[in-house]
C-alpha cells in the first residue's frame, strides 16, 4: 500500500491491522461506490494523525516501565493490538518526515 492511493477500501485497512466492523467507528461513514465502501487518504491520515498516534504515545508511554507487560500481552495475541499500533505510529511517523523533508 503506497501513499498514491486516493482512497482505501475495507480490506485494505484491514491489511493495515483495522478491524473491518470498526472501521466506521474509527473513520466515519464511508463513501459508498460500486466496488464497495471507502474512505479517503486523507480522512484516514488525519485520523491516525490526530487520534491513533495520540493515544497509543499514551499506551506505550503506561506499559513502558514494564516491558514484561508489553510482551505478555504479543504472546497472548491480546486484542489491544501492539503491533498494529507500532506500524501505525510508524506510518504516522514517516508522512510527517516526508512533509518536513518537503516544506
Amino acid at each position: 500500500m503506497t501513499s498514491v492511493h486516493e482512497f482505501y477500501t475495507a480490506a485494505e485497512l484491514e491489511q493495515l491491522g483495522y478491524v473491518r466492523n470498526r472501521l466506521v467507528e474509527l473513520f466515519g461513514d464511508p463513501d459508498p461506490t460500486d466496488s464497495g465502501d471507502r474512505w479517503s487518504r486523507e480522512t484516514v491520515f488525519a485520523v491516525e494523525r490526530d487520534v491513533l498516534a495520540p493515544a497509543a504515545q499514551k499506551i506505550f508511554t503506561a506499559f513502558e516501565p514494564d516491558f514484561d507487560t508489553r510482551a505478555g500481552m504479543i504472546a497472548a495475541d491480546q486484542r489491544l493490538g501492539w503491533p498494529q499500533m507500532e506500524q501505525m505510529l510508524a506510518r504516522v511517523t514517516m508522512r510527517e518526515q516526508a512533509c518536513a523533508d518537503r516544506g
